[in-house]
């Protein structure tokens, strides 16, 4: 197996990281989890559902992650949005599909550079309803802003610092072959420096940018950016 004897550090939230975990030990891998964030509602639902009473007022719904779409349509219950529905990679369209929906729109870039391109130049009088994490890129919204659509960001979920693990610790003390983050906030502000021994894999370019301002350089990122090529990659590169 393309990874056996290997060991890889994830840092996803323990209640996201079975994919990335099972396919890597298929591959013969030792997985280590240290979660260092978590997921959690937002401080208030209300500008949710106030978002969900008037979507009809909408001509676009918007999501750029997998968690977005779990989050916004629990709690829609059992109403299905009837607007066009554009998103940002294979897996927020994967969990789109998991609630019976089909998105109208999918970029071929998987950041919101790509969602961007795909958009019309004059958005003037287009609504759109934008649910998202807390802390996110404002490229998005900003741009789209400048297009002329007037854009609702609503929060619909958060993530808190998770206190299950500590990765200095793991690699004082253990031989790690490499260490994943999935997104930027799975980078650990105090995290500078890898021993040489360690590769450094991030799942695309915007994780990439982040971990490069904390000092750290990537060793591997897919061309696409889904746990499935990021494993491939990890493979690839370790062997």
């Amino acid at each position: 197996m393309a990874l056996a004897g290997k060991t890889i550090v994830i840092t996803r939230a323990a209640s996201q990281s079975a994919q990335l975990r099972n396919q890597l030990e298929d591959l013969g891998a030792r997985v280590i989890e240290c979660p260092t964030i978590q997921i959690v509602p937002p401080k208030s639902w209300k500008p949710v559902d106030d978002a969900i009473r008037r979507l009809q007022t909408y001509q676009w719904l918007l999501f750029t992650s997998a968690n977005a779409v779990e989050q916004f349509m629990d709690r829609m219950g059992q109403r299905r949005p009837a607007i066009p529905i554009a998103v940002i990679g294979s897996a927020t369209t994967a969990k789109l599909g998991e609630w019976g929906l089909k998105p109208a729109l999918v970029p071929n870039d998987f950041r919101a550079e790509g969602l961007l391109e795909a958009f019309p130049a004059n958005l003037v009088g287009k609504r759109i309803l934008f649910p998202r994490a807390e802390v996110a890129r404002e490229l998005l919204p900003e741009e789209l802003r400048r297009r002329g659509a007037t854009v609702d960001v609503v929060i619909v979920y958060r993530t808190v610092k998770a206190f299950s693990g500590n990765i200095v610790e793991i690699l004082e003390n253990e031989r790690v072959d490499c260490i994943v983050f999935t997104s930027p906030s799975t980078i650990p502000d105090d995290l500078h420096t890898l021993p040489t021994r360690t590769a450094l894999a991030v799942i695309g370019p915007v994780t990439r940018e982040a971990a490069q301002l904390l000092g750290l350089k990537p060793d591997i990122v897919p061309l696409e950016s889904t746990v499935s090529d990021l494993v491939q990659a990890i493979a690839a590169y370790l062997k």
